[in-house]
């Protein structure tokens, strides 16, 4: 009594070179027992999670050219996100997850559409708002010609 349950063990010969697979499998398994990796992977989406929302615009509706199912439709996923975006707890099939402390960062073309035209409450939601210009052929020069790890010695170097 006291003492704990015996593992059974397994004699077997082989090289060194295969015995070293087979222990450090062993290791990773009595490592991850106890290791509740569901619970860990809760708790770090919960503090550094990012949600990236791209094409943000396709749910908005513009006043001009939407019919009215679409604009209804565009509005009701609108209205989808917010608690999401608020700050909620999400059931999951690995557990509940709270957003409350998940960055939610939103792009979009915008070119039909304003950022004005989503709902007033997920303009509130998303307040920073960053204008890109469009590329001009200088900028694309410098993209594939400046820096070290390019698009040009990627494909350079790993199709010779």
């Amino acid at each position: 009594s006291g003492q704990g349950k015996k593992i059974a063990t397994e004699r077997k010969r082989m090289p060194i070179s295969e015995a070293k697979d087979v222990i450090l499998e062993l290791e990773l398994e009595r490592l991850l027992e106890n290791v509740d990796l569901k619970k860990e992977a809760i708790t770090s989406v919960e503090e550094s999670g990012i949600v990236f929302i791209d094409e943000i615009d396709k749910i908005c509706s513009s006043r001009d050219f939407m019919s009215r199912s679409a604009d209804a439709s565009a509005e009701g996923v609108q209205r989808d996100l917010l608690p999401l975006i608020e700050g909620t707890t999400i059931n999951t099939k690995y557990g509940n997850v709270n957003t409350d402390y998940i960055l939610f960062v939103a792009s979009g073309a915008f070119h039909a559409v304003k950022p004005s035209d989503m709902l007033p409450e997920l303009q509130g939601r998303l307040p920073i708002r960053v204008e890109l210009n469009g590329l001009t052929e200088d900028d694309l020069y410098k993209i594939l010609t400046e820096p070290v790890a390019n698009v040009r010695s990627y494909i350079f170097t790993n199709t010779c």
